[in-house]
């Protein structure tokens, strides 16, 4: 199938030194390239257990609410 495509000058390069070395045109490296690219996988799962911020555990009994926040911080 014939299209255009923008991408980088690196994916460019890296497609152009694939296809010099096994001898096929460029569209060919660029399919190979993506196909690897998609085989690698995508992880199927989010790790949510991870929080660049910090958690603060508190009593579970207290349950923050707006408001409790607005008179915290207006003390």
């Amino acid at each position: 199938m014939r299209t255009t495509l923008e991408i980088d000058d690196d994916v460019l390069a890296a497609a152009r030194s694939l296809a010099r070395s096994r001898g096929i045109s460029i569209g060919a490296a660029v399919s190979q390239l993506a196909q690897r690219g998609l085989s690698a996988g995508i992880p199927s799962s989010v790790d949510f257990s991870y929080s660049p911020f910090p958690i603060m555990v508190g009593s579970s009994d207290v349950i923050v609410t707006d408001e409790l926040v607005a008179q915290l911080r207006d003390e």
